[in-house]
């Protein structure tokens, strides 16, 4: 009986060792900021923290701001995946199944990275720069996922743009404000209210689309 040629392990391509490595700097610079903040994020503990050496890292980006800026712009296509792919699973969510997997993922640990970055920007010019383009690219795609709601529909682009762009800072200020002072009970009242307000607009869309 003939034993069959041994398997040999196909090689990754460069482009494929490219991207591992740059995955890798990414993943660990959002766990360093997540757990040690912008600040604290040197390109020193992002390497330790990945087994990337600062050559390699310097191979993909030409400074610490890069590497934040494209941390930035992973961090915002993580978010809007993942609600996205959650929204889907609901098939057709009531509205505040929705507004739960919106509240949800504003407080997931990639925006814990987004807060750090954005109140970095505050005082750092060049990071606040950087991130205005990708800031305005995320808050688009998530207008853009919150037409997967029922009753999306009956609202115009800026209409629609307002309503989720001032749920989105609502989120965001509970996320922060509960590491201090969570109160379960008033947060979820808090989603029921919203959600009869938003129940509110659309009969009320609805009834003048009528008359």
């Amino acid at each position: 009986m003939v034993e069959p040629a041994p398997t040999v392990p196909r090689r990754r391509t460069q482009q494929e060792r490219r991207e591992t490595m740059i995955n890798r700097l990414i993943d660990a610079t959002i766990a360093v900021i997540a757990e040690a903040g912008y600040a604290n994020a040197s390109l020193g503990v992002i390497c330790e923290r990945s087994g990337v050496s600062r050559g390699g890292l310097f191979r993909h980006f030409d400074s610490r701001l890069d590497l934040m800026v494209a941390t930035a712009a992973e961090v915002g296509r993580r978010h809007i995946v993942a609600a996205r792919q959650r929204l889907a699973d609901l098939r057709e969510p009531t509205l505040i199944e929705a507004l739960r997997v919106m509240r949800n993922r504003h407080r997931d640990v990639e925006n814990v990275v987004w807060f750090e970055l954005m109140v970095a920007s505050r005082t750092d010019s060049d990071l606040r720069t950087r991130l205005s383009e990708t800031g305005r690219q995320f808050f688009a795609e998530i207008v853009e996922a919150a037409r997967l709601v029922p009753g999306a529909e009956l609202f115009g682009e800026e209409d629609l743009d307002m309503l989720v762009t001032s749920l989105e800072h609502m989120f965001d200020g509970e996320a922060i404000r509960r590491e201090i002072s969570p109160d379960p009970v008033a947060e979820e009242r808090r989603l029921e209210l919203v959600a009869e307000f938003a129940e509110f607009l659309i009969m009320r869309r609805l009834n003048a689309a009528q008359e």
